[in-house]
């Protein structure tokens, strides 16, 4: 069996996408002998597969993405096969679905954020994938969700039949597992100038997040507690409302913003912060949440989408736009010893559910009925 696969999203700044992508592939060569794995990627920048060198081929054109999903779009040209050769199954990990000869195709849709909640996602976002995934998902022979939540989205939004929807849960890599405390403080202090107490926040700025309810529960607690709040994440799309939230509440000195962090980097933050919260409006799947859990870091989140399938009953959970509430949920946290303990213990136990090897499985599972069809 040959499989094509789209490793345009795995560059040297992953993000959500692209780790998925990489992990994904990382474990498909692993357990895939008799299946060979071909790459696609398009763009101007350069695509990241160093670690994967001799275990995949990949093909790479310096076509400006978007230029060639318009080809796509409006003329069906040119056909996936053409430019890698043929395939068995096509599979887009980025929503996508380019034209094919004779391939089948499965499609990947991390999350329909921008038809559930479009005034909270960019018009970059919302405009083309609006425009095109109704269609995606009809042409599909399969879609892949990280979620049954994200399933039941595709299904309501986008008429799919439920038997051609797939839920294969991401996972966290096996770096991210308790460090000590001590040496989490050491790494952090000499890399990043950060000293604990602090609380911890993992992820893009921008509305989806909700960080301005946050930061507004965080000026509720911040005359009772020594911490600092540590952003760690790129600034996205409409991000202006945080920072004038922070100038509004004087927070400048109780905020630390760093910016994108290496994927690898962040066990050491999870295992010195005192909790993780995560205040979102809206998750696919939410991998910050379930590294938090498996760093033994205890997490404070919102009750809605896929959250309480990717945290379970180790988390403590609050309306996502009630600041007072969410406050309240931190303080006892931080002030409970034996509600932290029973958080840790059962964050650990709720992580190791999750598979890297497993979502693999279920995928190439996939990729094998569809290429006997």
């Amino acid at each position: 069996m040959r499989v094509g696969i789209d490793v345009g999203p795995i560059t040297r700044v992953r993000t959500g996408v692209g780790n998925y992508c990489y992990y994904l592939l990382k474990h498909l060569v692993e357990i895939a002998e008799d299946c060979e794995m071909v790459g696609f990627a398009s763009g101007t920048g350069p695509i990241d597969l160093a670690e994967l060198r001799g275990k995949i081929r990949a093909r790479s054109i310096r076509i400006p993405t978007r230029i060639l999903y318009k080809s796509w779009s409006w003329f069906r040209f040119p056909q996936i096969e053409t430019l890698i050769g043929a395939v068995d199954v096509y599979h887009a990990t980025n929503y996508f679905l380019p034209p094919v000869k004779r391939a089948r195709r499965v499609v990947t849709i991390h999350d329909l954020a921008f038809l559930a909640i479009p005034e909270r996602c960019s018009p970059k976002i919302v405009g083309p994938f609006s425009r095109y995934i109704h269609r995606f998902a009809q042409d599909a022979d399969a879609i892949l969700a990280y979620s049954q939540s994200t399933k039941d989205d595709i299904v309501k939004f986008l008429a799919a039949a439920a038997e051609k929807v797939v839920v294969a849960p991401m996972a966290v890599d096996e770096n991210f597992r308790p460090v000590s405390r001590d040496r989490a403080v050491e790494v952090l202090k000499r890399r990043f100038d950060i000293e604990p107490p602090f609380l911890l926040f993992v992820s893009t700025l921008e509305p989806r997040k909700n960080v301005p309810t946050l930061l507004r529960a965080f000026h509720r607690l911040a005359k009772d507690i020594p911490h600092r709040l540590v952003l760690v994440g790129s600034v996205g799309w409409k991000a202006d409302e945080i920072f004038e939230t922070i100038a509004r509440l004087h927070l400048e000195n109780r905020i630390v913003r760093l910016g994108f962090v290496p994927h690898l980097e962040l066990p050491v933050f999870y295992g010195a912060a005192d909790a993780f919260v995560f205040p979102t409006c809206y998750e696919g799947f939410g991998l910050p949440l379930l590294e938090a859990l498996a760093c033994g870091c205890p997490v404070v989140t919102a009750a809605n989408s896929s959250v309480p399938e990717v945290c379970g009953d180790a988390a403590q959970y609050v309306d996502a736009m009630d600041d007072e509430g969410l406050a309240s949920a931190v303080r006892r946290v931080l002030e409970d010893e034996g509600l932290r303990a029973k958080m840790v213990a059962s964050g650990h136990a709720h992580a190791a559910k999750f598979s890297w090897k497993t979502c693999a499985r279920s995928t190439l599972d996939l990729y094998r009925s569809l290429a006997q069809c």
